[in-house]
């Protein structure tokens, strides 16, 4: 991997989704903030998990990252497209 991270504008999970808010696709329902957003890059090593995601109040897709330490990241981008960008990595 040339690089071996993915930069993402994202914001921190602040709970632990207890009250689970999925629509009625299934799909989990987050909400992004541009305003509070931060650029982080996030090592994929770390990645354990980035699950697709749904904006409440835009309805743009959204990505939800888990990183091995636990803490949790709402990415701007869809899940899809972070995905391929580390696929393009390999």
């Amino acid at each position: 991997m040339p690089h071996g991270y993915v930069c993402e504008a994202v914001n921190p999970v602040e709970n632990d989704f207890s009250a689970d808010s999925r629509d009625k696709d299934g799909v989990r329902v987050v909400s992004f903030d541009n305003k509070r957003a931060l650029t982080v890059y996030l090592f994929s090593t770390h990645i354990v998990q980035i699950e697709a995601v749904k904006d409440a109040k835009t309805g743009d897709d959204r990505g939800l990252i888990t990183l091995s330490s636990g803490l949790r990241y709402i990415s701007k981008r869809a899940a899809s497209v972070t995905c391929a960008e580390l696929l393009a990595q390999t």
